[in-house]
């Protein structure tokens, strides 16, 4: 992706103390970043990340750029969330949209009848479940190939893809232990467990 930074980053340099044209380097960044909504939050992150490594040691003595490092630190950070959360969803949007679903339902009725409710019952869980399942080394497989594809950076990736692995093994973790509370004898494969060793053992 473009890191509209890399000129930036040369004049502020020079001009450590012109807040006006740093706030202006943010404000194209944001814009240009929006051009192709596909990949915004890629191009956010990337040139959010670039400053900060460019200028961490500088941020630190000079007050101008560190009151920016850290406006660029909490817009990658947000960019970071929504960016892993649309690579996660890439593959399993369907398995974490029925977890939401029957977490919602709970507002209103006890986990046991949750599986007497439509759209929920235990039959179209394990349906959903195997169907999202079946060949899960695959779609894990996918969602490191198209992050690797995606992020041009090389020292931004391991950073990345570490993050995802935790979402989502948080996320399927949350998940087994809802359809267990809901689902009694009901278990999810491959567990919480054995999907983190999968991981593991991949990447």
């Amino acid at each position: 992706m473009m890191c509209i930074f890399m000129y930036g980053l040369k004049i502020l340099r020079k001009r450590l103390n012109n807040d006006v044209q740093i706030e202006t380097m943010f404000n194209v960044l944001e814009r240009v970043a929006r051009v192709d909504p596909k990949y915004t939050d890629i191009v956010l992150l990337e040139n959010y990340a670039a400053f900060q490594n460019n200028l961490y040691e500088l941020a630190n003595a000079v007050p101008a750029l560190g009151r920016f490092y850290h406006i660029a630190s909490d817009q990658y950070e947000q960019a970071r969330v929504r960016y892993i959360s649309s690579i996660i969803n890439h593959e399993f949007e369907k398995l974490f949209q029925f977890g939401q679903k029957v977490e919602n339902m709970l507002y209103t009725v006890p986990p046991e009848e949750v599986p007497s409710t439509y759209g929920l019952t235990r039959g179209e869980m394990r349906k959903l479940v195997k169907g999202c399942l079946s060949g899960v080394e695959k779609h894990v497989m996918s969602m490191y190939k198209r992050m690797q594809r995606q992020i041009s950076s090389e020292e931004l990736l391991p950073s990345l893809w570490d993050k995802c692995k935790d979402d989502f093994l948080d996320k399927y973790e949350a998940l087994e232990a809802l359809l267990a509370k809901c689902y009694s004898g009901e278990t999810l494969v491959p567990s919480s467990k054995e999907m983190a060793g999968l991981f593991k053992n991949m990447y």
